[in-house]
């Protein structure tokens, strides 16, 4: 939330004792984070949930050389440090930290058909099942089985806040479907969500139904470029699948309305993405939005595009 705002709600939730205390109040100089306790849901003006890495307490501190190196989904933390023994440090201190994670893992990378993490365990419970919430939205996932990023966390709302009610919408390579359950909860849409892994279909019908949606969602299990020209135009496509999306551009663009819109997610270094745009307008396409959601390599960022057609 902005900080203008912020003290006065800090105290009004300490008083209903709503602030948790395995993390601290901090701020990134726009904006104040409040660790909530529990399962208490915001509703202030101006303010959202999201899931990041806790600013522990001094007395739970971690190694300060090895902070930032893990997500956390639920109560899970997934480390992508490749050294082993600095893993296992960490594994350990974040354990001991008392912050609420019962189980670290160790990321060495994604592999497979479906994409999934290859993970070590470190530390804790050998639980790989976790409930994870973000922007008041509630997942189940087995990370040893389906791929999530709690990273795009605000990605995913600033998506939902694009959409309007009545939009048909398929999100062509949706996983266990946050964009979509994200954007079910905030408008009256009807979504087709997409996934080959029969084990991101199921858990995305398991977080479908822990949460209250004003849209209705489709899952299907099938490879987007085989039941994409059976649907409905949409209104809007999410194109969700950085290393591989540019393979589907003219998929999604036959099954776009002439007014719709394409939400792609690549990674590339600059001139990789330079490359893309050119490629992107060759195929009939207009860019009229692009902007950087995160860093994933020294070299190399998650861009978003945001695609018309040329008319």
């Amino acid at each position: 939330m902005q900080k203008e705002k912020a003290q006065d709600i800090i105290l009004d939730l300490k008083t209903r004792n709503c602030i948790s205390r395995d993390s601290r109040v901090f701020s990134d100089g726009d904006y104040v984070y409040i660790p909530l306790a529990g399962d208490y849901q915001l509703a202030i003006a101006g303010a959202e949930v999201v899931e990041i890495e806790p600013r522990l307490p001094p007395h739970q501190s971690i190694p300060q050389a090895i902070k930032g190196s893990y997500d956390r989904i639920g109560d899970i933390a997934i480390i992508k440090v490749k050294d082993q023994k600095l893993a296992a440090e960490l594994g350990n201190a974040i354990i001991e930290a008392g912050s609420g994670v019962k189980s670290v893992w160790m990321d060495s990378g994604i592999h497979g058909e479906y994409r999934t993490r290859q993970l070590k365990w470190l530390a804790g419970d050998k639980k790989t099942l976790a409930i994870h919430t973000e922007n008041q939205t509630r997942f189940l996932l087995d990370i040893s089985k389906v791929y999530f990023s709690p990273r795009l966390a605000t990605e995913r709302m600033r998506l939902a806040r694009k959409v309007r009610d009545g939009e048909y919408i398929i999100d062509m390579f949706a996983g266990i479907g946050p964009f979509a359950i994200i954007i079910a909860k905030l408008r009256n849409v009807e979504i087709t969500c997409i996934d080959s892994n029969p084990d991101a279909i199921k858990f995305m019908e398991e977080s479908i139904r822990l949460n209250k949606l004003k849209g209705q969602i489709m899952p299907v299990l099938s490879k987007a470029e085989t039941i994409m020209p059976k649907l409905p135009k949409a209104d809007r496509i999410i194109m969700n699948l950085p290393h591989q999306s540019m393979n589907f551009i003219d998929t999604a663009k036959a099954t776009l309305k002439d007014d719709g819109t394409i939400h792609l997610y690549i990674i590339g270094s600059v001139s990789e993405t330079e490359e893309n745009m050119e490629k992107i307008r060759n195929a009939g396409l207009t860019v009229i939005d692009k902007r950087i959601v995160h860093g994933y390599s020294p070299a190399e960022s998650l861009v978003s595009l945001s695609l018309r057609k040329t008319l």
